[in-house]
């Protein structure tokens, strides 16, 4: 046997090793994950990804690399899970701590150059659910926000290190008139309502306010 017939045996048995041991080709629940001849994921995986992940998060390093460290992700697959995940797929360090997400979300507007930014509160949608309650990640904002995906009342204030919705970015409007739709779970009601297909705005009656607060 030519050494060159010897190396490529030895190199197709460690991938159909490391495939068999680290990348199976089913979940746990019996579902395909990838096509074990073609090495492609089944349609729609995209949607369903991470809650595979979060059941074995190492399942996913051996054909992708690292999930922490982009300059060891890849794999054997060669598709980094940095390419969509710019930060990894996990939360920044000091993420939780209310002060940062909470901001993040509400003060920045969506970015929609980068759609995996950290900014917005459609960002949060896409690991949390459209409605906050879990989503992808099968956590729901509202296991901490008990009130509702924003901090409890009150949080209408002029101070730097209190929450204030005063604060929060116009482009985010879609996202809170889910819940404001018309005044709904809120003391203001607008008055008269907007005309029927308004965009959610802050200050033109399709929510909480008119022109003014």
């Amino acid at each position: 046997m030519s050494r060159t017939k010897w190396m490529a045996g030895t190199f197709f048995a460690v991938v159909v090793a490391l495939l068999s041991w680290g990348c199976t080709s089913t979940s746990a629940d019996g579902a395909p994950k990838f096509n074990a001849t073609t090495g492609a994921h089944p349609a729609g995986w995209m949607s369903s990804h991470w809650a595979e992940y979060q059941k074995t998060p190492t399942q996913c390093s051996t054909c992708h690399g690292s999930t922490t460290d982009a300059a060891a992700a890849g794999g054997i697959s060669k598709v980094s899970c940095f390419t969509c995940h710019a930060q990894g797929v996990n939360h920044p360090a000091g993420w939780a701590a209310s002060g940062q997400h909470g901001r993040l979300a509400a003060e920045l507007a969506p970015n929609s150059a980068d759609a995996f930014a950290m900014a917005g509160f459609a960002r949060c949608t896409k690991c949390h659910g459209a409605d906050y309650s879990g989503g992808l990640s099968g956590v729901s904002c509202k296991a901490c926000h008990t009130k509702a995906p924003h901090p409890n009342k009150p949080w209408i204030s002029t101070s730097l290190t209190l929450p204030s919705h005063t604060l929060v970015s116009f482009q985010n409007a879609p996202e809170c008139f889910k819940c404001h739709a018309n005044g709904a779970n809120s003391s203001v009601t607008p008055t008269p309502p907007a005309p029927s297909g308004t965009a959610p705005g802050c200050f033109n009656n399709t929510m909480c306010h008119g022109n003014s607060f």
